[in-house]
């Protein structure tokens, strides 16, 4: 096994060690608050038309004015956005149907909707270091403040699609800002082992378990074709990678890499020139998300088209296409 094959497997098994106590907790403080599946999802008229945008939170969101130019092209049909993307949404006036979220972390994630009881930036740096909302890294109180106003305005149009692994801290925002939840399982594990924590889960509450991937980009997706039914998939932000000159203290794993190679983390970044003529950097872990998306493609019933114009998610059976071709074509 190579370095980053044996750094992915490293990496992903402290991510299973990190998040399914904590999910497994959150689910349990949340069940009360379940009334929703996602199933019922497929059952509500969020548009006309078989295709839906799926919009991540990656750079090229940013770098090439996406949910500008998504806006301005008219587009009329189904859009589905991660968490860390509905910031950036709502302040380009493209507000979506569903918010994809999952990760269990119960101080972070609920900043992505705005967090009412944020008076102050906090020490954690995650929002200031990271790419997905670069208005964050500029003055995060009163980004938050706005996101609030935001939210809370647009919060009633809007539904969750969010895993029961949910930080209790998200499940109140969505609720005082009137956002419906349909609520799944994320599948952490073999359903079949006897010590399965999907399989716990499931049994618990009863709710559907949802491959997503490892990561919520994955999972938009796969709420976009195998819960909504669409067929026709445009990608936006969808990047696992970061753009040329990107600084690896500002990537993602970078911490972790540091605390695992010392000063050799370097190797362990992948370096690809996509099409568009630009080489992205990517850590272990999300080279190993873009196989999984590859893999996963390849068996949907459904055409996906990358329309991000960034990145490294490309090869069969992804289509390249831009926004406007996608919404026109």
């Amino acid at each position: 096994m190579d370095l980053g094959k044996r750094i992915a497997s490293r990496l992903q098994a402290a991510t299973f060690d990190r998040i399914a106590g904590v999910g497994e907790d959150n689910a349990a403080v949340n069940q009360p608050r379940i009334k929703h599946s996602i199933l019922e999802l497929a059952e509500l008229s969020l548009s006309e038309g078989d295709s839906v945008v799926v919009i991540g939170a990656g750079p090229s969101l940013h770098r090439r004015d996406s949910l500008v130019r998504l806006r301005k092209s008219g587009y009329a049909g189904t859009i589905v956005a991660v968490d860390g993307a509905l910031g950036s949404c709502l302040r380009a006036g493209v507000v979506p149907h569903v918010v994809v979220s999952v990760d269990p972390h119960r101080e972070r994630i609920v900043r992505w909707f705005g967090d009412p009881a944020m008076t102050a930036a906090p020490t954690d740096d995650y929002f200031r270091r990271q790419e997905m909302d670069p208005a964050q890294a500029k003055d995060e109180v009163a980004t938050n403040r706005a996101l609030v106003a935001l939210v809370d305005a647009h919060g009633p149009q809007m539904r969750a699609a969010v895993a029961t692994s949910a930080a209790p801290a998200v499940v109140a925002r969505c609720e005082s800002a009137g956002i419906a939840m349909y609520w799944w399982n994320p599948m952490y594990d073999d359903y079949d082992t006897p010590e399965s924590v999907s399989r716990r889960l499931h049994q618990a509450n009863g709710l559907p378990c949802l491959n997503g991937g490892g990561n919520v980009g994955t999972a938009a997706w796969v709420m976009a074709h195998a819960v909504l039914g669409k067929r026709r998939v445009a990608l936006l932000g969808i990047d696992f990678s970061y753009p040329p000159g990107t600084p690896y203290t500002r990537t993602q794993y970078y911490p972790e890499l540091r605390e695992m190679l010392g000063d050799a983390y370097e190797q362990a970044y992948v370096k690809t020139d996509n099409p568009f003529g630009e080489t992205w950097m990517c850590d272990p872990a999300y080279w190993w998300f873009r196989g999984v998306f590859l893999e996963m493609a390849r068996e949907a019933d459904c055409r996906t088209v990358n329309c991000t114009e960034g990145g490294i998610l490309f090869g069969d059976p992804i289509e390249m296409a831009t926004i406007e071709e996608f919404v026109h074509g």
